[in-house]
């Protein structure tokens, strides 16, 4: 028996599924969209709504794009019965419209203020500038009442920059699933079904123009998603085709014109008409299928705030990342360090908020303004090492951090504001000026396993130093601290604990597990970044090691290393030494910290004797216990001359690395060397005079007659 495509009309006209997915649903017929004078009915019921906080540009995104104006306007009216949702946030109350349809080409953008990917973003902190950016919105005011509006303004150069942004936006979203959106192969089979939620959004360009859209806030990924189906889930086309459709022409300056405007709603006019009558069709095609379930969507449209006791509500901002954070699923980002950085982010607007941090510093903890500005606001020294200072002193220093345990135990839900689970909510914010750094996951691993958070940091009183000179401001503290003072041991412990943990010379990957000797440069006893810095933070040696790498973090200079310093009072090679003098070398030199075995080590000299002589132990019983009989002298001496080569073979290469960085007197001085080099080759020669021949080698006597056999 044979088929033909006829056989699937009584299917309601579904075709054969050619690789898309079954279909659910069919697609509806949606009426054209009304011209614009046809919706100021619409429009004057949502403004005189006593709930509504919009004006008029507002006003017509709201209404500019409901398939159903009139529905709309009953659902927004006051009279007879006022059914605009209330949304508790903290701070007031958000007002939305019920559910209603709304074109997806009308003024209605992806979220590009998201802050989804905000833990990757290079802030103006960075070194090295970003690629993207999430641009820093807040709320309108009206110029003529003063009061806040249920609307946030973003400022951009021009057009070229918002379609950037938005691109951006959509790119981001398609690839956090690793190009396979959750949503595309939904809306080919049933279309959008859950309400997005919309904000309205003003841009204002660089020439003072303005636009006004819509611009979603929990259901992005089901908007992208939209494009991606009508595109055919091309995501380059889906960015292109978003843009000419709700942004227009890039190439022209200023905001769109009411032609770009009318000529879009005739495009969408002509999509309409053109799937109404293929949706009549008795097969569906492919390209009905796809333009009918992204036509329109539903959605709700926050359109009102007020604060608690009324009034307008000040802080859109903070009000939109609350409502967003309990809607559907916690929408927040798709990692823990976005999570923990939007988390963050949020508790820093409501501190700001209840007074807890100024203006100036929230400037600096969001990250909008460079170190410069950062200096000239809060007096610090303009680098990025004082930006992770600043978010640090905001959270943990002084009889503030309660209210900020407060906060954070509220934002993400704790029982109790514990050291560690603060330091990870804390890390991607407190490192975000060294977002560029490579591997800088490492960093963020040991920041969130306590990070600096020692006694003397959490919840004591300190201060930053201010100052314009990086060196002069660190040698300050550093003399303060020398001196007792507890408020500059603080203030060390967080500069040169976030620079040894930046530099790797505190991890959490090495630093957890025993090591047995320098060159295996796993450390030689356990400990978390607190406990190593605590341990620094009490002896005058630990103390100049945390400047001595502060100073060799800010100076970025491989001719300025940190220095190891000693930190008991203690006899080496028969020569006391004391608390805070200099480690040196045979030849006198003071030794360089290289990596975090020496750290550790010059910590805590007495713990890491006993863990090396610990594990040495345990390894030696370990082999006597396997060996059937004592080990022979000859085999012993062999050993010893096989492990003396080896490691001097390894030491050679090492210092050969080191060179490249600091140049050849890390060998030494020349007599040292050359003395090196004549011991070297006095065992060749040894090894050549007195051991095994080649036997492979056949010794010819040309004396002798005879054959080759012979010669053998």
């Amino acid at each position: 028996m044979t088929s033909s495509f006829d056989d699937f009309d009584g299917l309601d006209g579904q075709e054969p599924d050619e690789g898309l997915p079954p279909l659910l649903r069919r697609p509806e017929p949606v009426a054209d969209p009304l011209l614009v004078t046809k919706l100021r009915g619409t429009r004057k019921e949502l403004l005189a709504n006593p709930e509504v906080s919009l004006d008029e540009a507002a006003a017509n995104a709201v209404t500019s794009g409901a398939v159903d104006p009139e529905r709309l306007q009953a659902l927004v009216a006051r009279e007879p019965i006022n059914l605009l949702t209330a949304k508790p946030v903290v701070g007031g109350m958000l007002y939305a419209t019920p559910p209603h349809y709304r074109y997806l080409d009308l003024d209605v953008l992806p979220d590009f203020v998201n802050q989804r990917w905000a833990d990757q973003l290079h802030t103006a902190m960075d070194v090295a500038p970003s690629s993207s950016v999430v641009p820093a919105y807040e709320t309108v005011v009206d110029p003529k009442t003063g009061k806040p509006l249920a609307v946030f303004t973003v400022r951009m150069p021009d057009r070229k920059a918002l379609a950037k942004a938005v691109a951006e936006s959509m790119r981001k979203t398609y690839q956090a699933q690793k190009g396979e959106n959750v949503y595309t192969s939904s809306v080919l089979q049933q279309g959008v079904k859950e309400p997005l939620t919309l904000f309205v959004m003003r841009i204002v360009y660089d020439d003072n123009t303005e636009d006004t859209f819509l611009v979603a806030g929990d259901g992005n990924s089901r908007m992208v998603s939209m494009w991606l189906a009508r595109t055919g889930g091309d995501i380059e086309e889906a960015i292109s085709a978003c843009t000419a459709s709700v942004i227009g022409s890039t190439e022209r300056s200023g905001g769109r014109s009411r032609a770009e405007q009318a000529a879009t709603r005739r495009r969408v006019g002509e999509l309409t008409a053109r799937t109404r009558k293929n949706l009549a069709a008795p097969t569906l095609t492919e390209a009905t299928r796809r333009e009918g379930h992204t036509l329109a969507f539903p959605a709700t449209v926050v359109v009102g705030a007020q604060a608690d006791g009324g009034g307008p509500l000040a802080d859109l901002v903070a009000a939109r990342d609350d409502l967003l954070a309990t809607l559907h699923v916690r929408v927040t980002a798709w990692t823990p360090g976005a999570q923990n950085t939007q988390g963050m982010q949020r508790v820093y607007r409501h501190a700001l908020r209840e007074g807890l941090i100024t203006p100036d510093v929230h400037r600096v903890l969001s990250g909008t303004v460079g170190t410069q500005a950062m200096h000239e606001l809060l007096g610090v020294p303009a680098h990025r090492l004082w930006s992770a200072a600043v978010h640090q002193h905001a959270v943990l220093a002084g009889p503030r951090a309660d209210a900020m345990n407060r906060l954070i135990k509220q934002e993400f839900g704790m029982v109790q504001a514990r050291r560690q689970p603060i330091s990870e909510r804390l890390a991607p914010m407190a490192l975000s000026a060294y977002r560029s750094k490579e591997g800088i996951e490492q960093p963020l691993r040991a920041f969130g396993n306590g990070g600096t958070i020692t006694n003397g940091v959490w919840k004591q009183p300190w201060e930053l130093t201010k100052g314009d000179d990086v060196f002069g401001v660190l040698d300050d503290i550093l003399k303060r601290a020398l001196a007792g003072g507890e408020d500059a041991v603080a203030e060390l412990i967080v500069l040169g604990g976030t620079a040894a943990i930046l530099d790797g010379y505190i991890t959490r990957d090495r630093g957890s597990k025993e090591g047995t000797d320098r060159d295996s440069r796993k450390a030689p006893f356990r400990a978390t970044p607190v406990k190593l810095l605590d341990l620094l933070s009490k002896t005058s040696g630990g103390l100049r090691m945390l400047h001595s790498i502060a100073v060799a973090h800010v100076a970025a200079d491989p001719a300025v290393l940190p220095k190891l310093f000693h930190t008991q009072e203690r006899e080496v090679e028969g020569v006391v030494v004391h608390d805070g003098e200099p480690m040196r070398d045979k030849s006198g030199v003071q030794e360089i910290l290289d990596y975090e075995w020496d750290l550790v080590h010059a910590a805590d000299p007495a713990h890491a004797l006993a863990a090396i002589a610990k594990n040495r132990a345990e390894a030696k019983a370990k082999t006597d216990g396997t060996s059937a009989e004592p080990e022979a002298e000859d085999a012993r001496q062999r050993r010893l001359l096989e492990q003396g080569i080896k490691g001097a073979a390894k030491a050679g290469r090492a210092l050969a690395r080191m060179s490249q960085k600091r140049g050849n007197q890390v060998f030494g001085a020349f007599e040292a060397v050359e003395a090196l080099r004549v011991q070297l080759g006095q065992l060749e020669g040894i090894l050549a005079k007195f051991g095994p021949a080649d036997p492979s080698i056949f010794v010819v006597d040309e004396d002798v007659d005879g054959d080759e056999e012979d010669a053998e």
